[in-house]
Formats: C-alpha cells, structure tokens, sequence
C-alpha cells in the first residue's frame, strides 16, 4: 500500500469520527441551551462529562485533519495548506477553550 492510500485512509477515518462525534455529542449537552443551565448541568452532571469527551474527541480529530494533509497539500500550494492548516488548528483550540470552561 502506498504513502498516498495509507494517508487518504487516515484522513477519512478522522473525517468519519469527527462527523459522528459532534452529533453524538448534541444530545449530552442539551442541557446547556436551557435558560437555567446551571442547575440542568448540575442534574445531569454525568451527561454533561460524556458530551465533553466526545467533543474532545471531535478536536482531535479535526486537528488530525491537516497535521495528516499538511504534507501532500504543501506540494501543490504551501500558502493555502498552511492556512487550512492554521484553521483547523484555530478550531480545535476553540474547541478544547469551549470544553474546558
């Protein structure tokens, strides 16, 4: 197997895990979006956790992304990876700020 097929198979499994763990992630932070969030997340402290992790999950993988692309994308225009790079880079560190408040 070559270099090219070993990566696009890394980059579609980090596609494929961080589609599905930002949807699952949805119904364990629900309780977020109500008006008194602070004793839903109080009651419901457990769930809460669990859709931290998954989101925690999703950061990573999204910073996967272009750590695993970085390389093919830079020989066809260095500018624009290191952007995509750069923003998803940007994104995950949101991401985890957001999960650790």
């Amino acid at each position: 197997m070559n270099t090219h097929s070993k990566i696009a198979g890394i980059v579609g499994v980090l596609f494929i895990t961080a589609t599905v763990t930002v949807i699952l992630s949805g119904p364990f932070i629900r309780s977020l979006d109500a008006p008194d969030y602070l004793v839903s997340i109080s009651a419901n402290e457990n769930q809460v956790l669990m859709g931290m992790l998954i989101q925690l999950i999703w950061a990573f993988a999204v910073v996967g992304i272009p750590v695993v692309l970085f390389p093919i994308l830079k020989k066809h225009n260095e500018t624009l990876a290191l952007g995509f790079f750069s923003a998803r880079i940007i994104e995950g560190v949101f991401s985890i700020v957001f999960i650790i408040c």
